[in-house]
């Protein structure tokens, strides 16, 4: 119920924020503002998104956890989806998203949070260390197998 509450009321403080900013510096810097927001928004979507696929694939590759480059890059891109929306405040939060000490207090609150519930369980992850370096599986099973020939489909019978 809050997230709904807070839906509800993001649009209302935004329509506030250009009636009483926009109402103090003009329709024309207002307008400037939102557009110059946008523009920036989109750059930065496009570069943090590349930039985070890039550091995720090296850390990978290295053989270190992602998890802190992934939610860095989290907070740039929803930095950038901020800057896209039109309004002061939403532009702010932007702003203040791009700062790198916000980004890693939010980190370590995100991590501190997931941890205090259990972790996270990856499901599909394929680790680069190589099949020498991990651990044995401890469970074995022994079987045999063998390949049946297709089946031809069954007919439909006639009427």
């Amino acid at each position: 119920m809050p997230i709904l509450l807070f839906l509800l009321l993001w649009p209302l403080l935004e329509i506030a924020g250009f009636a009483w900013i926009g109402g103090a510096i003009g329709v024309g810097p207002t307008l400037a503002f939102v557009v110059l927001s946008g523009v920036l928004g989109m750059v930065l979507l496009r570069e943090a998104g590349l930039a985070t696929l890039l550091q995720l694939r090296r850390q990978l590759e290295a053989g270190e956890t992602p998890v802190p480059a992934a939610l860095d890059g989290m907070w740039r891109i929803l930095a950038g989806l901020l800057l896209v929306v039109p309004g002061f405040f939403s532009s702010a939060l932007g702003v203040l998203l791009l700062l790198p000490p916000v980004r890693v207090l939010l980190t370590a609150w995100l991590l501190r949070r997931v941890q205090a519930g259990g972790g996270i369980r990856i499901v599909g992850f394929r680790s680069p260390m190589p099949q020498s370096a991990m651990p044995p599986d401890p469970t074995i099973i022994e079987g045999e197998f063998r390949e049946l020939p297709p089946e031809p489909p069954e007919l439909l019978p006639r009427r």
